[in-house]
């Protein structure tokens, strides 16, 4: 094989090269946009459930006192008993 011919090869070689890492270029900038969409979608759970969290809370604290107050009635009914004879 001559010089020339090795040259070629080694020139085809480097373009082959350049392909790759432009594809793969295309690729990691894919990837991180992908990632970027990911990270956006996470933290707009995160705030649902954060919302979803404070709902329940507050529906807890309803049925709390709800239950507090079937339990104890304010006032005791009055009870009168009248004798007839």
């Amino acid at each position: 094989m001559s010089l020339w011919h090795e040259i070629e090869g080694l020139q085809k070689k480097k373009a082959e090269l350049e392909d790759t890492l432009l594809s793969l270029e295309e690729r990691s900038k894919i990837l991180e946009q992908k990632l970027k969409n990911q990270e956006e979608r996470v933290q707009a759970l995160a705030e649902q459930l954060k919302s979803a969290n404070e709902l329940l809370e507050t529906f807890e604290s309803a049925v709390i006192e709800a239950e507090k107050k079937l339990k104890k009635p304010e006032k005791e009914p009055e009870i009168s008993i009248t004798l007839t004879q």
